[in-house]
């Protein structure tokens, strides 16, 4: 790490609550528990996403951020450092400072006899300093000399481990019952768990009502985002834990003894074991009304208060192509500063800020053939070096390096396409660069990363007093455009579903998709559905309103519809009439499987055609856990897509779930067919593709010309004799011409 002052703000965006649950509820049947008994949890700072924290320099810091959900109250805490301090610090001039929420709460002498190995300090933390957002800053002040001293020195440094925690004693608190304070307590922006929000349903719940909950859950998987969402499904039965109830009047779980409405109803009561927890009951006198209660919900929660609210009206637009809320617009340029929340995320401070992170989301489909790159407008400030020395700014996508600048000082910057514009009475200086991020290295989810470094000048001791007084900010009117490029590309391609929830996403609220359910009691395939429109939420920014629930016959006449078949525990009736050519069929124990080619890393341009010989089959049957996804083209419709998800149990349908949450394995899912068991996921590519989108017309001929090159062979050398027989044709009417002529 270079030296230098890190920036705590910078350093964790985590929520302390990784290890944190609700409370339980008592046995059913008991009165509620008034006074729920405190809880102690610990967390790591591993667990809070800070790791080890190295802090080197005369004054440096690092931090963890950290919250606390507004369901639960911290009565007591402890913060135990595990650190190790360097054996050259002066134990009179050194010192670690604990700062919580701007409070002093410790100041730790570094002793000499303690240097060199790991101690352990523990250290109380006021509970009265906590908030629902809390921020820990440690600030170590470090001297290995009483003379002069380079402030930067390599002997100065203390390393802090990653297995140093905070302890909490947390009591649960009851909260009112009031939907202002909606998404809280069922989603809480301070817990970074993965969200585990249960759905409560009544036996033999009709699909309307099946299809109102999927809408709350992509919902929830929207306001999770990053965390992931699942959504236990129950018929009837409460669980001990906060949770959402979907009733009608002709169908209301018996345990909570709804009353009848007539009117869309939406109440936050307490569990009726556990004051402790809530339960957001959705209810309408019909599937109509219900459907009506929650979209008044997901589009005004803004608006809501009070324990009961009766929705007269809803109305919404259907959206347009691409326009996903969190996908980078393809009509025009876009500023960075429309892609992130806070300003802050594009400044820095000192030698050695932390690295300025902007996440782009494209369009999964853009065809990036013949194309150059997608380019990028960089303005960006900085505090300009007195002399010219290493100071740089480097620009990467996903880990890969695209360009360095070197940070010229201001008197002397280059003229080359860039200009100074004086900041802050000449403290500064401003520059624009154009680069282009080449498209092999984009995906649909990327991350550019900007990251400054400041050369420092070391001069002989004692002729200067470090003062780390440098800014540096990307301007939030940097643009990237990619309004150049149309929309078309190769399926089947499952890196394009399960990275981006394509193609179905490419209307945000899923208004040309349909799930097809296959039982409506089937609870496995519920979990499927509602942690599927989650994550597409999660990936889109917008809520699924317009998607459809089907049955197997409803989906054999969808012909305008892109499907997904969900498996549950009964397996998937409606492949049993797709069966000709699927590279895999799942049927009890028994496994049909035709071996492809393995897919490779994913590319716009697919393998394989349809002159490659027939693949292996292999028919089997075995009773071992095994899941899988399948793509291909609806045999409805030509370019219509179908996902689906195979399986011959519950178990299986867990796997799914369980894969398709787990980042590491999601990006081994690509191709026609990913094959899921318990040491992996395999991915296999089909020799046949189809293509979803448009190109203008030259753009179509040259660029499926480019992969058949016996034709364009061919057809350059068709092309090549005609103009030589035109050309022929001319000159030989020329001599004739002048025959005559000659001859007159």
């Amino acid at each position: 790490m270079k030296t230098g002052t890190l920036i705590s703000s910078g350093i964790v965006a985590a929520g302390l609550l990784s290890l944190i649950g609700p409370a339980r509820a008592a046995p059913a049947g008991t009165a509620p528990n008034r006074e729920p008994a405190p809880q102690e949890m610990r967390a790591t700072f591993a667990e809070l996403g800070a790791g080890a924290l190295s802090l080197q320099g005369v004054a440096a810091s690092g931090g963890v951020n950290f919250g606390v959900r507004a369901d639960q109250l911290v009565t007591g805490a402890t913060l135990h450092l595990r650190m190790t301090a360097s054996p050259a610090l002066i134990q009179e001039l050194s010192h670690l400072r604990v700062t919580l929420n701007t409070q002093t709460v410790a100041a730790l002498t570094l002793n000499r006899a303690d240097a060199g190995h790991p101690v352990e300090r523990a250290i109380p933390l006021d509970p009265r300093y906590f908030s629902d957002y809390n921020h820990l800053q440690l600030d170590l002040v470090a001297h290995y000399t009483t003379g002069c001293e380079d402030p930067q020195h390599s002997s100065l440094w203390l390393q802090i481990a990653a297995d140093s925690d905070v302890t909490l004693t947390l009591r649960p608190l009851e909260l009112r019952d009031d939907l202002a304070l909606l998404p809280a307590p069922f989603f809480d922006a301070h817990d970074n768990r993965p969200l585990v929000l249960p759905i409560v349903l009544g036996a033999h719940a009709p699909r309307g009502v099946l299809r109102a909950a999927g809408v709350a859950a992509s919902w929830f998987g929207l306001l999770a985002d990053y965390r992931g969402a699942r959504f236990p499904v129950s018929f009837e039965t409460l669980p001990t834990s906060h949770a959402l109830v979907f009733a009608t009047n002709d169908s209301r779980p018996a345990s909570l003894g709804l009353p009848l409405v007539q009117s869309p109803t939406v109440r936050l009561i307490d569990h009726p074991t556990d004051a402790a927890l809530k339960l957001l009951v959705f209810q309408g006198r019909d599937e109509s009304q219900l459907r009506q209660a929650v979209e008044a919900v997901v589009l005004g929660d803004a608006v809501l208060s009070g324990s009961s609210a009766t929705v007269e009206a809803v109305s919404y637009a259907r959206r347009l192509p691409y326009d996903a809320p969190r996908w980078l617009r393809s009509d025009r340029a876009v500023r960075l500063g429309e892609l992130i929340q806070d300003p802050a995320q594009l400044q820095g401070q000192g030698v050695a800020p932390q690295p300025m992170s902007v996440n782009l989301r494209l369009p999964p489909d853009l065809f990036t053939w013949n194309k150059a790159g997608v380019p990028v407008d960089v303005h960006y400030r900085y505090t300009a070096p007195a002399e010219r020395d290493n100071s740089v700014l480097t620009v990467a996508i996903n880990n890969q390096l695209l360009r360095s600048y070197r940070l010229a000082p201001e008197s002397g910057v280059e003229g080359d396409g860039r200009f100074t514009v004086p900041l802050l009475q000449g403290d500064g200086s401003r520059q624009t660069r154009g680069l282009l991020i080449p498209a092999f290295q984009l995906a649909s989810d990327n991350q550019m990363v900007f990251q400054f470094s400041m050369d420092f000048h070391r001069e002989a001791n004692c002729k200067q007093v470090f003062i780390d007084n440098t800014r540096e900010a990307i301007d939030p009117d940097s643009t990237v455009d990619v309004s150049s490029f149309a929309h078309y590309t190769a399926l089947p391609n499952l890196a394009l579903f399960v990275n981006a929830g394509f193609p179905f996403t490419r209307y945000a609220d899923l208004a040309e998709t349909g799930f097809v359910l296959p039982a409506a009691d089937d609870a496995a395939a519920l979990e499927e559905l509602y942690f599927l429109l989650g994550r597409m939420g999660r990936q889109t920014g917008a809520v699924g309103l317009g998607y459809r629930l089907l049955d197997a016959q409803q989906a054999m006449r969808a012909t305008n519809l892109d499907l997904i078949l969900l498996s549950g525990s009964q397996g998937e009736p409606l492949l049993q009439r797709w069966q000709t050519d699927r590279p895999l069929t799942l049927a009890g124990l028994s496994r049909d499987f035709r071996r492809l080619a393995p897919a490779m890393r994913e590319s716009f341009l697919p393998g394989g055609g349809p002159g490659a010989a027939a693949p292996p089959r292999v028919q089997l049957r075995a009773d071992g856990d095994i899941a899988a996804l399948e793509s291909f083209e609806s045999p409805l419709s030509a370019g219509r897509t179908v996902v689906a998800l195979l399986g011959r149990d519950a178990a299986a349908a867990r796997a799914l779930v369980s894969t398709l949450n787990d980042d590491s394995k999601v990006p081994l899912i690509r191709g026609e067919l990913a094959v899921i068991r318990h040491q992996g996921v395999q991915s296999f590519e089909g020799p046949r593709h189809y293509y979803v989108g448009s190109l203008s017309f030259w753009q179509w001929l040259w660029f499926h010309l480019s992969r058949q090159t016996v034709l364009l062979i061919g057809l350059t050398l068709l092309v090549a004799l005609a103009a030589g027989l035109l050309v022929y044709g001319r000159l030989e009417r020329r001599v004739k011409r002048r025959l005559e002529g000659q001859g007159k």
